[in-house]
């Protein structure tokens, strides 16, 4: 195969709205020259893509239909593997060659994106950055291959993701641990925009928000998704009981409850929903200048730790898991410790273990 010219262009493949601020945070920082492959992973998608294209941040934006690259089953993923040019070659244009890749997660399509990126340009490097509260648990990262696409890889003799070619970018390095194989590979601090200019308006502008969706209620909650596991199902009247307490405690009009954008079902606590749940979370808090006056609460909710992961603010923070499933809750507790030890004020993150202690936390908790 001739081998192609490599310019300083880099590209970005993103699947989510986080994974598309953590992109907007590095190429404005950066100053980067690059594309972005948005895959329809998201309700909306297309305009984010349209209205991305349009702030002049990317050279080029494409908004890529999975419909057309969607693998039926496992035998059709490894069919795809097979053919991956040719699966890549319905979004990838023929002359596209980057000097790196920026990506957050192992999605099928992304990896086949990657394997074909490495075929035009085998020094290609993998920039992994930041993607969520995922990034931060070692046994669940994204690069700790399942055991079918892990064997299918080796079968084909795909090295993707090996320690010569990756690096990490992570919002917060202390709390984050190397995958297993890539203990050797840098780790850098993932840039943060200075949000104090004006780029919650621009991530407003991306993402479609208005001013009618802004919060301006000091109390947030964060609750779960509901109807589709009945056996967390038992939970919720315990997690309404506690909706109502913070209610009373502040007052309605003072509290709002965001819904998952998956529920099918609504909370029976006398409080007020937020109408777009569909909204990333991320966005609603760049236009906040009082965030580390709120209150967040949830049962189990890793949106409560955002502030701190992209803008590094503090709000107070009171988790529910304790009350609602008793001690031994190990992964919401881990989660917890990490963030209290990177707290400048660690007595701002609580978990009540009654509801009695949830009333003293509201109590202490100066939202009025």
């Amino acid at each position: 195969m001739k081998k192609r010219t490599v310019k300083n262009i880099v590209c970005f493949a993103c699947t989510t709205p986080y994974q598309v601020i953590g992109a907007i945070d590095i190429v404005s920082v950066r100053k980067l020259t690059a594309d972005l492959y948005l895959f329809g992973m998201f309700e909306g998608y297309e305009g984010v893509a349209e209205r991305l294209q349009q702030t002049g941040l990317f050279r080029r934006v494409f908004a890529v239909d999975t419909l057309k690259t969607k693998a039926p089953g496992r035998n059709g993923a490894f069919k795809q593997m097979l053919f991956s040019s040719r699966v890549v070659g319905e979004f990838l244009p023929g002359n596209a060659v980057y000097k790196e890749i920026y990506a957050s997660s192992r999605a099928h399509v992304k990896n086949l994106l990657i394997h074909e990126l490495i075929r035009r340009n085998p020094d290609l490097k993998i920039n992994i950055y930041d993607d969520g509260m995922g990034t931060y648990s070692r046994d669940s990262h994204v690069l700790n291959t399942t055991g079918t696409r892990g064997r299918a890889e080796k079968l084909l003799g795909w090295e993707l993701f090996t320690p010569a070619r990756v690096r990490f970018l992570v919002y917060l390095p202390d709390l984050f641990e190397k995958p297993k194989g890539l203990e050797s590979c840098p780790v850098e601090q993932m840039p943060r925009i200075d949000w104090s200019g004006g780029a919650g308006d621009l991530l407003a502008l991306v993402f479609g928000a208005e001013e009618r969706h802004m919060i301006r209620r000091n109390v947030i909650i964060f609750d779960p998704l509901r109807g589709m596991d009945a056996e967390r199902g038992k939970k919720f009247p315990l997690i309404d009981r506690c909706y109502d307490l913070v209610a009373a405690h502040f007052g309605r009009e003072n509290v709002l409850v965001k819904p998952h954008p998956r529920s099918t079902e609504k909370t029976a606590a006398q409080v007020d929903l937020y109408p777009n749940s569909g909204l990333p979370m991320e966005v609603l808090y760049a236009k906040m200048d009082d965030i580390e006056d709120r209150l967040l609460v949830t049962y189990a909710s890793s949106a409560v730790y955002t502030p701190k992961m992209f803008f590094d603010a503090e709000p107070r923070i009171i988790n529910l898991f304790r009350l609602v499933d008793g001690e031994g809750a190990s992964e919401w507790e881990t989660q917890q410790q990490k963030f209290r030890g990177i707290y400048r004020d660690p007595s701002r993150v609580a978990a009540p273990r009654t509801m009695e202690e949830l009333e003293a936390c509201l109590q202490a908790a100066e939202c009025r």
